[in-house]
């Protein structure tokens, strides 16, 4: 890292001669110290490091320079451009939002958008807005892949550092794990709007833990401490996943269930802009009979609790190779093309069958399979007897690497780990540029930083719902051909031909346009 930044400082400087000295070793402590509060909340001399030379007050404000570092004649500019191009819908949601911000007085709102109504645009230009005049404004997303299309996003587990698994906290009234006079406390107390992206997916423990934080850290009792919250999601998308448990417990996870919910003044956009914009009919028959489907307007069958798609619906493939060559025609040549690829998936149900896709897809690719074997060992050596390493070797969790992970030059792969937020976070979409033992060199291919090369570690995981702890050292990717709806949510695709992927009980795949 010294050597990057010697080279960095050679390039400014126009001195090419210049070499090692203490400074660059220290600025070199300082972006590590930097990732660590990032990541942790802690300083390199809590982890057993040499401490940069700084002052504390630095360390601490990292965070907060970090929320204020955006061009704010650039956004003014965006704003300026991008807010006549508002539908009717939008614009009255845009100038009620920054009213509420402008007055000062808080609130709690929700943004109810289907897929394709412009959430995204009108969140991006709100957060904008605020930015452009030096304030502070939070973007968080229950999903990574959410968080990577806003500017600055984060998953709110991440940037809230909330309890890992709400349905079996220990306590009801959990809370956000941030001290007082940390950097994240000092972005709460001061900023003028969070936004909270998929939110439906999230529990509603975590928008209560979120409301008692920021009255603790504001020394505010009204509802979020006096702050504006934007909610915003789809209900009739998925809603919490509850491990093994019946749709009760879904429904009383969700965020209308909580006593918060009662605040909420709910703010609505039903014009489909892709539909609009193409003037497709097609695509407009599509996406009613989505929103007939998410309002419960299609027949079902009583006995069975199944409904009946209608005819016209989509289209029926006979096998998985067939639905693979609709979705990656030809993907053997194209797959150096990183916006073509970025702009398809194939959807599942069930991770079974997103990695039997990925395998088949990943096949198509020219060049050598490379394995890549973890590391995975028992957290307390108390437990090897129990669980030996080719028990640990067998385990495949969700949000977990495999134990071989196989790869390809040009696979697309997505980050299961936040390395680099925002531009390395959980949920990013990457193809893979060169593969090393230590290192994989890998391009964004979807989101505000699409287009960049970054370097992914291996790093240590350690999965929180098991009955024992371990911890597995391998590089923080899985393939992502093919996703499983959860991981998909709040990801758009520019190709309205894209296809989705469904298998039904008989194993029967449809190919839906």
């Amino acid at each position: 890292m010294s050597e990057d930044v010697l080279h960095r400082v050679r390039r400014e400087t126009l001195n090419p001669t210049l070499q090692m000295t203490d400074e660059i070793y220290n600025e070199t402590l300082i972006m590590i110290e930097d990732m660590c509060l990032l990541i942790a909340n802690k300083v390199l001399s809590c982890l057993g490091m040499t401490a940069p030379n700084r002052h504390m007050h630095d360390a601490l404000n990292h965070e907060l320079q970090r929320e204020q570092q955006y061009d704010i004649e650039e956004l003014a500019e965006t704003v300026r451009t991008n807010v006549p191009q508002l539908n009717q819908q939008q614009r009255i949601a845009y100038d009620t939002l920054i009213e509420a911000v402008n007055s000062g007085s808080g609130g709690i709102y929700f943004l109810d958008a289907p897929g394709g109504t412009g959430k995204t645009f009108l969140i991006s230009l709100l957060l904008a807005r605020i930015r452009s005049r030096n304030d502070i404004a939070l973007a968080l997303a229950s999903s990574g892949i959410a968080a990577t299309l806003l500017e600055g996003g984060r998953t709110a587990h991440s940037a809230l550092k909330l309890p890992l698994n709400m349905q079996i906290t220990e306590t009801t009234k959990p809370i956000c794990n941030i001290v007082k006079n940390s950097a994240m406390a000092k972005i709460l107390q001061v900023c003028k709007l969070i936004v909270w992206d998929e939110c439906t997916m999230a529990h509603k423990r975590s928008l209560e833990a979120l409301d008692r934080t920021l009255k603790d850290l504001r020394d505010n009792q009204n509802i979020f401490g006096g702050a504006m919250i934007l909610l915003s999601g789809d209900f009739r998308q998925t809603l919490p996943v509850i491990p093994r448990s019946t749709v009760a417990d879904e429904l009383n996870a969700c965020l209308k269930s909580s006593n918060l919910w009662q605040y909420v003044k709910t703010l609505q956009l039903t014009t489909n802009m892709r539909v609009f914009l193409q003037r497709d009919e097609t695509a407009n028959m599509f996406a009613k009979q989505l929103l007939d489907i998410g309002n419960n307007k299609v027949a079902m069958d009583t006995s069975t609790g199944f409904i009946t798609l209608p005819t016209d619906f989509c289209h029926i493939t006979d096998s998985k190779e067939e639905l693979i060559q609709r979705v990656f025609p030809d993907i053997g040549q194209k797959f150096n093309n990183h916006n073509w690829l970025g702009e398809r998936a194939v959807l599942a149900a069930k991770n079974k069958d997103v990695e039997d896709l990925n395998a088949i897809i990943q096949n198509f690719l020219p060049g050598q399979l490379v394995s890549f074997k973890s590391v995975d060992t028992v957290m307390n050596q108390d437990d090897v007897v129990n669980y030996p390493t080719e028990f640990l070797n067998s385990l495949e969790l969700p949000g977990l690497p495999p134990h071989n992970l196989q790869l390809k030059v040009g696979s697309v792969v997505i980050m299961l780990r936040n390395i680099n937020q925002p531009r390395l976070c959980n949920g990013t979409r990457l193809a893979v540029k060169k593969l090393m033992n230590n290192v994989i060199e890998a391009t964004i291919i979807k989101g505000k930083y699409k287009g960049e090369d970054v370097l992914i570690p291996r790093i240590p995981m350690i999965p929180t719902d098991l009955p024992f702890d371990f911890k597995r050292l391998q590089f923080p990717v899985r393939l992502d051909f093919a996703m499983t709806i959860n991981k998909s949510q709040g990801q758009s695709l520019e190709e309205m031909q894209m296809t989705r992927y469904a298998v039904d009980e008989d194993n029967d795949y449809s190919a839906l346009k």
